[in-house]
């Protein structure tokens, strides 16, 4: 086995041993598996920064209740749905986008930050693309891959309108086709003074 003397700050050394201790490993074996870790993910492509990105990601959804659901399914399944009561249903997205909004906007308050987020979580999102806009006024989220139908699409169009009025996206417009959705809106000035 090959040695290598690494240099380490005094308080990361005190943490490594308090873990070490905790775990009744050895801070060799734990300095080893942080190694094999970091060589892993970067095998598979991610950086630290995207793992703690994915973590995160994963602690919002779990917070959120959200669970996988194959995109035929939710297609088949919201069709079905709309067809027996398409104002509860409308009415039922509507608030777990409200409900998302209030959740996001709790960890992260203002809109300029939440672009920046939706950069870096669109590598884990099964869509094909997510991509939220700010000009300091006007407000694009544009997501491609939601479903296989126009109803989907729809759906999910009424539930971003509800997740952007969390924060203070008014006047909002949708444009939609089959896995298309890109809603537009505008944030006010009273909004603007709010987040200064």
């Amino acid at each position: 086995m090959a040695r290598l003397n690494v240099s380490l700050t005094n308080e990361m050394a005190k943490k490594i041993q308090e873990s070490a201790d905790a775990d009744g490993k050895t801070i060799s074996s734990v300095i080893t598996e942080s190694v094999d870790l970091y060589l892993h993910l970067k095998g598979m492509g991610l950086s630290r920064n995207q793992l703690m990105r994915l973590l995160k990601y994963q602690e919002v959804s779990k917070s959120l209740n959200a669970v996988p659901v194959p995109n035929l399914l939710l297609d088949a399944t919201l069709n079905l749905a709309l067809d027996a009561s398409e104002n509860k249903v409308m009415d039922l997205w509507c608030e777990a986008g409200r409900i998302a909004g209030e959740v996001i906007k709790s960890a992260i308050p203002d809109i300029n930050n939440l672009s920046q987020e939706f950069k870096e979580y669109s590598l884990f999102s099964p869509l094909t693309r997510m991509e939220l806009k700010n000009d300091g006024n006007e407000v694009e989220l544009l997501l491609m891959g939601t479903g296989y139908s126009l109803a989907a699409s729809r759906i999910t169009a009424d539930a971003i309108k509800c997740f952007l009025k969390t924060y203070g996206v008014k006047d909002m417009k949708d444009s939609i086709s089959e896995g298309f959705v890109k809603v537009t809106g505008m944030i006010g000035e009273e909004n603007n003074k709010d987040e200064k």
